[in-house]
């Protein structure tokens, strides 16, 4: 039962986030520009998305996301408020540094889908 899928290819990151999404009994995916949306699990509740990959940093990928009503946290080294303003309005609901993200992605997650 797939909740969270991670959007991810820099190791270090996903391995972290994998590690803290299963401490909190949270089952994840991890996946890349070309999975289909179509194909997600119907438990799936969250996308984490590196905003700092290009192939991710995308308004038509969070739009889509968006579309299947999926919440959507992204996550940058360094949040400039140009960009995190487009991701918003496509709709990231929140958009907040890799340091930031590690450590309350036990909070985040229990916001956003509990």
């Amino acid at each position: 039962m797939i909740e969270v899928i991670l959007f991810v290819k820099d190791f270090e990151l996903a391995s972290k986030l994998s590690a803290a999404c299963i401490d909190i009994d949270r089952h994840i995916e991890f996946t890349d520009e070309n999975t289909d949306p179509n194909h997600f699990s119907k438990n799936t509740k969250m996308s984490i998305i590196d905003l700092d990959e290009k192939v991710f940093a995308s308004v038509g990928l969070i739009s889509e996301l968006r579309r299947k009503g999926l919440k959507i946290i992204g996550t940058m080294n360094i949040v400039n408020n140009k960009d995190a303003l487009k991701f918003r309005s496509a709709g990231c609901d929140v958009i907040i540094s890799r340091a930031s993200l590690v450590k309350n992605i036990p909070t985040l997650v229990s916001e956003l889908i509990a």
